[in-house]
């Protein structure tokens, strides 16, 4: 077994979970343990993992939320339950949120071994299909860690149905070569892929653009126009930046998703269409809905087939491939002699958090590559305006005096909560980018939430 993976172990059993490690760290695994869901949600948020074998009673909740998490995120290759009792209920259960297998305890080393050189056997094999999977259907999606493998190989296997995809993730990480992908993958690749921006069309102008209107519909509608929506028709529908969608838009939409029809303003005439929709967006939409700014049965009809892209900051192994990548495209463009990069220019690459993930990225290589000219890029030659970790530059208001109370706890508790009142402001509530702002993981944001504001 030459192959060494990340393991995810859910187990509360103290002496159980440290028998799995030690027996998995001597066959050259890493291991990243966990004793309930709290727990083994925060490693997900933070990293990918090859497998995670997951006890199903933990105390603070079940195995089933943490498998049907990292499916949902795209966290984990091949996830296992271990179980005291593989009931019915159980097994349906883990299998629903997306175990590949159910097994009883006592689980011995022997098993656990089989079952993880069975998975570096079908890795193997299913790597290579992925690889020329993607050099015909997303050659422009650069990278190879396990975080986008994983990415790419839900898309690979959902792209020739007509499963409408949920696209997640920071702006900036490629959310539109994913949905192009999609596309591009399925029996509608000789037909239209068309997209439409949310966030970029008025609000009073968005039904016109996806539904199209008749001649007078409305004041400046001198000549009858086709919506996006019927423009599709045949092939896809791509929705950027959904979350930005007006709820009367989010009414109308549901309904051409559930009729598969679309009438344009002006018209009662409903003309049958046959799209696959793909929408992306940038926030959170479980969030919009518990605020009532997002449909929830708009939300359930998208994320049939939910995918996260990760941030930049989590695939850090992609960076050397696409900032070559990027230096070969600026140099060529720009009539420049730049051959690459030095060690210590990647070095630095490696070592900022990028905020503006991809699209940063290819902007900072450009600039380098037009005022060098020509060589290798150092990393004197990209200047970073922000280090790994750096916490955002929150005004503290003056400390008013110590006096007799020394409590500690409380004056860093009511730090803390300034900071996270702070970051959400920036971010216009957005969790997910606050955590990003903060250093923090998303579940670990979410759990301090709870304790400071929820009074």
């Amino acid at each position: 077994m030459a192959a060494h993976l990340a393991i995810l172990l859910v187990e509360d059993d103290v002496a159980l979970r440290r028998t799995y490690e030690r027996a998995l760290q001597r066959a050259g695994h890493e291991v990243c343990s966990a004793g309930d869901v709290a727990e083994a949600l925060q490693w997900l948020d933070h990293r990918t993992f090859d497998l995670a074998f997951v006890d199903y009673d933990l105390p603070d909740g079940n195995g089933a939320d943490v498998v049907e998490y990292a499916v949902r995120h795209c966290r984990v290759s091949a996830p296992y339950c271990i179980t005291g009792t593989a009931d019915t209920q159980t097994v349906v259960a883990v299998t629903r949120a997306g175990c590949l297998d159910v097994f009883e305890k006592p689980v011995g080393h022997r098993r656990l071994n089989a079952l993880i050189q069975q998975f570096i056997d079908g890795a193997e094999d299913g790597g290579a299909d992925l690889d020329a999977w993607r050099e015909r259907y997303a050659p422009n999606i650069l990278g190879d860690s396990p975080a986008l493998r994983n990415v790419l190989d839900v898309v690979r296997n959902v792209a020739d149905s007509d499963a409408t995809v949920l696209i997640t993730g920071e702006s900036g990480t490629g959310k539109e070569l994913l949905a192009r992908a999609v596309h591009d993958a399925s029996p509608r690749r000789d037909r239209p892929f068309v997209a439409l921006n949310c966030a970029a069309i008025p609000e009073s102008l968005i039904e016109a653009e996806l539904f199209g209107h008749t001649r007078g519909a409305f004041t400046g509608a001198v000549t009858a126009r086709e919506g996006r929506i019927a423009s599709a028709d045949g092939g896809t529908l791509f929705l950027d930046e959904i979350g930005d969608m007006p709820l009367a838009a989010q009414a109308k939409l549901l309904r051409v998703l559930q009729e598969g029809t679309v009438a344009p303003i002006g018209s009662n005439d409903h003309v049958r269409i046959d799209i696959r929709v793909v929408a992306a967006t940038n926030k959170d939409l479980e969030q919009l809905v518990e605020e009532g700014k997002f449909r929830a049965d708009l939300y359930y009809r998208l994320a049939v087939i939910p995918v996260h892209l990760p941030p930049l900051r989590e695939r850090i192994d992609d960076i050397p491939a696409l900032a070559e990548a990027f230096v070969a495209r600026a140099s060529a463009r720009n009539g420049r002699n730049v051959t690459g990069l030095t060690a210590d220019a990647l070095d630095a690459l490696r070592r900022h958090r990028w905020p503006g993930n991809i699209r940063e990225l290819m902007h900072t290589i450009e600039r380098a590559v037009l005022l060098r000219r020509s060589g290798k890029l150092t990393a004197r030659d990209i200047p970073l305006k922000f280090a790994r970790g750096t916490v955002p530059n929150i005004p503290v208001q003056s400390a008013a005096p110590i006096g007799d109370n020394l409590d500690l706890r409380a004056a860093i508790d009511a730090l803390e909560r300034r900071y996270i009142e702070e970051a959400l402001q920036r971010t216009g509530g957005n969790r997910t980018e606050a955590a990003s702002l903060l250093g923090l993981n998303r579940t670990t944001l979410v759990e301090k939430i709870r304790k400071h504001m929820s009074a």
